[in-house]
């Protein structure tokens, strides 16, 4: 294995060069996820939790990341790959960062501990994994999960979206956003197992990966709020339209209606959390951040250019047609336009 050295965030590290991106990689390292690295170091430098765990470190470039913005905080990283784990061994020598690095199964190495924090960035799906982190988490700690697996939890693979998280996908025109909430929802119904209510404070859909950070508190009574926040949605594959609840028919065209599974409704992350983030996040991920903050508090995002192909409409001016939708822009997609307004009165303004 090749080393090359790069600096990322406040420390500097090895990682492997000319290797492919792949399960297969002798250790692994994603220039891609720097920015999701960058946005984590600001939430954690606000959250501040006292125990941090990166339980598939590889590199170990995120867990130092975390140990050099809180110096003061007990951050342990953890891999299988006996050589992910010499150089994220090698990595923090390299930094002076005084952190503990394990190597072992995850699930075994999460029931030995408890955690106010907890980060699962795995190669495909974190379901698997949720059970073991639910019983090392402390109350009101933190969660972060990423999934890659975009081609089930969007609609392309729906069987084994079902077979993973619970809710068979659909695809859609607002299946980034679908995928996104699929994940969420299967947080939520795991920890619900153990009387925790897990709650969104940050998440998002980039290029190929979905990323959810939670707040986890115990108690039967957080739980079913977050539960009664799930809903069906009754969509057309042809018009497009959609309505929470169930619908067998479409109210625009007559079509038979595809029913997606109830999938958590709510806001994806906290307005105030967000805000926070804004103000120390580079230009970049400010404006990223600024679309998240504006688009809670609505229901998924309309395709334009998707709708208005279906219906045979012309496309008209985003601005125009965020005025007259009373509208936000979404960051999961360019062309997408969130409104509060139904799909009869979308159809009408188009």
């Amino acid at each position: 294995m090749t080393l090359t050295k790069i600096q990322e965030g406040n420390i500097n590290i090895l990682v492997p060069e000319g290797e492919e991106l792949t399960k297969k990689m002798s250790t692994f390292y994603n220039p891609e996820m720097k920015f999701d690295r960058d946005l984590s170091e600001i939430i954690l430098s606000i959250l501040k939790p006292k125990r941090i765990a990166d339980c598939m470190c590889a590199s170990g470039v995120r867990g130092l990341r975390y140990k050099s913005v809180l110096p003061d905080s007990e951050v342990m990283l953890n891999d299988l790959s006996e050589k992910s784990v010499e150089l994220a061994k090698k990595n923090a020598s390299e930094n002076n960062l005084d952190v503990k690095i394990e190597n072992r199964d995850i699930h075994k190495f999460l029931g030995d501990y408890l955690f106010n924090f907890i980060d699962i960035d795995p190669f495909g799906s974190p379901v698997f994994f949720l059970d073991s982190a639910a019983r090392s988490l402390k109350n009101e700690g933190y969660m972060a999960i990423t999934a890659t697996d975009t081609a089930a939890l969007c609609g392309t693979s729906p069987n084994a979206c079902l077979r993973k998280y619970g809710i068979r996908s659909l695809r859609n025109d607002f299946m980034k956003e679908l995928g996104l909430r699929i994940m969420i929802s299967s947080a939520i119904k795991t920890f619900s197992k153990y009387d925790m209510a897990f709650t969104p404070i940050f998440s998002y859909s980039r290029r190929h990966y979905f990323r959810a950070i939670g707040q986890v508190k115990r108690g039967a009574q957080r739980t079913d709020k977050i539960l009664e926040e799930f809903r069906h949605i009754s969509y057309c594959m042809k018009c497009g339209w959609r309505s929470y609840g169930i619908e067998n028919t479409c109210k625009v065209c007559g079509s038979k209606t595809n029913i997606i599974e109830g999938v958590y409704a709510g806001d994806f992350a906290s307005k105030e959390l967000c805000g926070q983030i804004a103000k120390t996040a580079k230009p970049e991920q400010a404006k990223f951040v600024s679309l998240i903050i504006a688009e809670q508090g609505f229901p998924p995002y309309f395709d334009i250019h998707k709708v208005c192909e279906w219906n045979h409409k012309k496309i008209r001016s985003t601005v125009d047609l965020l005025k007259d939708l009373n509208g936000v822009r979404t960051h999961f997609l360019s062309t997408g336009i969130k409104t509060k307004k139904n799909f009869e009165e979308v159809l009408g303004i188009l």
